[in-house]
């Protein structure tokens, strides 16, 4: 059986980064190419809710690495301050954006990892509804 979600990329966050004023996502996919030679798909820009200390109210970039070019982004990431998606939702920060974000680049990262029994129910996000 062929799998329809079979992935060619890792979900990534870049915190605390904004794109400069009038760029769109393919200023990150040029920089990434150019500088470090990774491949990316740029998904979103995004702000944290307000009301949690540093963490709060901060513009994160969200893109997708491709597989061919992971390992150059690994020799990269603690450099540059960015995150793997899975991570995010590891240490409970994907609780941290907008339900509409959660949904669409988190939720099955996080119930991945509640099936593994790596995180638990009070790990999960918890919708305002």
């Amino acid at each position: 059986m062929y799998n329809l979600l079979k992935e060619d990329y890792v979900r990534c966050v870049w915190p605390g980064v904004s794109l400069p004023l009038g760029k769109t996502g393919k200023y990150l996919i040029d920089f990434f190419k150019e500088n470090y030679d990774v491949n990316i798909q740029y998904l979103e820009e995004t702000k944290t809710l307000s009301g949690y200390g540093q963490k709060g109210s901060r513009i994160d970039q969200i893109f997708n690495v491709y597989l061919d070019s992971i390992d150059n982004f690994d020799n990269i990431k603690q450099k540059i301050g960015a995150q793997y998606a899975k991570d995010i939702v590891r240490t409970g920060d994907h609780r941290l954006y907008k339900e509409r974000i959660y949904l669409s680049y988190f939720k099955r990262l996080e119930s991945e990892l509640l099936k593994a029994g790596v995180i638990t129910e009070k790990d999960v996000y918890k919708s305002i509804m």
